[in-house]
């Protein structure tokens, strides 16, 4: 009986023991099963890819933007103008702005409202900014005729030959061609196209010199830079100047453009900030921004002195040829100038304070606080699904 038990338990530990060593020792195609495992997820994640945007207004220059401080300093430099958003611009790997008016210098005439054109050296302080996505179709791209356009395409490009700029072209030829910049291993596609000139007629010869906005050709647009582009991004001049709130077109545009498949759209011209909003499509997501109101200006209306900055980050994976945006933002901006309209400043809601705001022009107006300015964005976005809206 004592034998017994004691095989028994022999057997016992034996199996124990046999037991260990198998989970202790997995067999070695197991072993390389899970390599395998390991090395797809790591190849998946490496990947992705992304790369970090952001976009202001109207670069809206009135006449007196430049002609006091001249008077001032017998010379032209606007980089003061732009120092106080450089920290978002500059370190971007993208940044959008709406060149509202031309700047193409005296040889032009410089002039403000109406028809606009302003110093060439503006050019310049914006590509120091960090801009380099320049949309060039506006309502006062015509300002100086086919010969003033021409002249704002052939010193950007000539000085500035990073720099993208959409909606407007030299030629038919330039016209057709699909613009596609790689951004951190992102193949980027950009149009850009504006509701019309103010009373300007395009030449019957020249029809490709602005992009107007047109369904059948922004289908056409699309379905070619979408071959050559991973994404799609469009600049839209659209909207009723001074209103708060998109009207239908502008909607009806937006969820058109959301079935051609762009994943962002950036409105400008109204001059005062417009909500955000995802629409969710078949296809993907399209971010919205209505209006981003003006970016400088003189325009002296406390609504008018209020834009705004997109900020995203733009998330790309090949393997499934998905996009999605992240950290969505709207950042609120201001538009400083002194009574003297010697110096101005657009500073961003994070850096703008009420000492700031009790030295701005308009602040025996309006009330150009800090706190104004956080009820004003609050009433005009509501609350955005999805996007942040910036207040401190």
């Amino acid at each position: 009986m004592k034998k017994k038990w004691t095989w028994i338990i022999i057997l016992c530990i034996f199996n124990f023991s046999l037991m260990g060593f198998i989970l202790t020792h997995p067999t070695p195609n197991s072993k390389e099963a899970t390599k395998v495992v390991k090395n797809v997820s790591t190849k998946k994640q490496e990947n992705k890819k992304s790369f970090t945007f952001v976009g202001v207004g109207d670069n809206l220059y009135h006449g007196a933007m430049y002609w006091y401080p001249y008077q001032r300093d017998g010379y032209y430099n606007f980089d003061s103008y732009y120092e106080m958003t450089n920290k978002y611009t500059q370190n971007a790997d993208l940044a959008y702005i709406n060149f509202e008016t031309l700047c193409i210098g005296e040889e032009y005439e410089l002039s403000g409202y109406p028809t606009f054109n302003g110093p060439t050296e503006i050019l310049s302080s914006v590509n120091k900014a960090g801009f380099d996505w320049w949309s060039l179709s506006s309502n006062h791209s015509m300002d100086r005729g086919v010969e003033g356009l021409l002249k704002q395409i052939e010193l950007v490009r000539e000085n500035y030959p990073d720099v993208i700029t959409t909606g407007s072209h030299t030629s038919k030829k330039d016209r057709n061609r699909t613009l596609v910049k790689e951004i951190n291993g992102i193949k980027v596609g950009f149009l850009g196209y504006t509701y019309g000139l103010n009373g300007f007629v395009l030449p019957e010869d020249k029809p490709w010199l602005v992009d107007l906005i047109d369904k059948e050709q922004m289908k056409k647009d699309m379905e070619a830079l979408s071959k050559v582009s991973d994404i799609q991004l469009v600049s839209m001049h659209w909207g009723d100047e001074y209103q708060t709130y998109p009207n239908d077109e502008q909607q009806d545009l937006a969820n058109y453009l959301n079935e051609l498949g762009a994943e962002v759209v950036i409105g400008s011209h109204p001059h005062v900030i417009q909500p955000a909003k995802i629409i969710k499509g078949k296809k993907q997501d399209t971010l919205v921004y209505y209006s981003l109101g003006n970016y400088t200006s003189t325009q002296d209306v406390d609504e008018r002195m209020v834009g705004g900055m997109a900020s995203f980050t733009v998330n790309y994976d090949p393997n499934t040829k998905k996009t999605s945006l992240t950290d969505t933002k709207f950042i609120p901006l201001i538009t400083w100038f002194d009574a003297g309209y010697s110096t101005w400043k657009t500073y961003s809601i994070e850096d703008y304070n009420d000492s700031i705001a009790s030295t701005h022009r308009l602040s025996g107006e309006y009330d150009m606080s800090k706190e104004w300015v956080q009820q004003y964005v609050q009433s005009v976005m509501q609350d955005l699904e999805g996007i942040e809206v910036v207040l401190e």
